[in-house]
């Protein structure tokens, strides 16, 4: 896969059409899928082994149950982010940009220019998860190379260089409905792609 660095804004075919690219979602969501149902049936069989345990016992194991109910529901709710990542791949070209990571107290970010305003950027939250902080270490990769296709002030895929670790990331304003939705700063272009991928734009 190459690309050409000295293009900014929308400039490209889009990310779908890139050869590599429809591999590597299709092994991201039949990955994603296993995990999903490895933790659902997971918790079958531990409701099963709750319902034959004595009464002493039970209360530990609403704890389990509990704690794999979470880690359940983050491995479908990534799941079905995979349709997310579809839209976006289809409306927006790759791009790279190397040393866009920051980490601040296990909390970590993507710095990424403007596709209007290419001099200026924006910063997209990595969510870290249960019991997980990020490292500098752990984020090498993104950070040596980071692939994206996306405007970053709404949403963007993310991915190591190969196509690797594909990761979705939004902004609170792109899709939650109680939050004001971006106005400012929009190309029609830009509003045009954002609303292709089911974005929220403010009129």
């Amino acid at each position: 896969m190459t690309m050409n660095l000295d293009k900014q804004g929308f400039d490209g075919p889009v990310a779908w059409d890139t050869p590599g690219t429809r591999s590597a979602l299709h092994r991201w969501t039949a990955w994603n899928l296993a995990k999903a149902l490895g933790w659902v049936a997971l918790w079958v069989g531990a409701l099963y082994v709750t319902l034959l345990l004595p009464v002493a016992a039970v209360v530990p194991m609403v704890l389990v149950l509990f704690a794999i109910t979470v880690l359940a529901s983050q491995a479908l709710n990534r799941l079905a982010k995979g349709v997310r990542m579809r839209r976006i791949l289809a409306v927006y070209p790759w791009r790279q940009q190397p040393g866009a990571v920051r980490i601040n107290k296990g909390k970590a970010v993507f710095v990424l220019p403007d596709p209007d305003k290419p001099e200026t950027t924006v910063s997209l939250k990595l969510a870290a998860g249960l019991f997980r902080s990020w490292t500098h270490e752990a984020l090498k990769d993104y950070d040596d190379e980071l692939w994206y296709a996306g405007d970053p002030r709404f949403a963007c895929v993310v991915a190591k260089p190969g196509l690797r670790g594909l990761s979705c990331l939004a902004q609170p304003t792109a899709y939650n409905y109680r939050t004001s939705p971006r106005r400012k700063g929009l190309s029609p272009e830009a509003r045009r792609r954002a609303r292709a991928i089911g974005a929220r734009v403010a009129d």
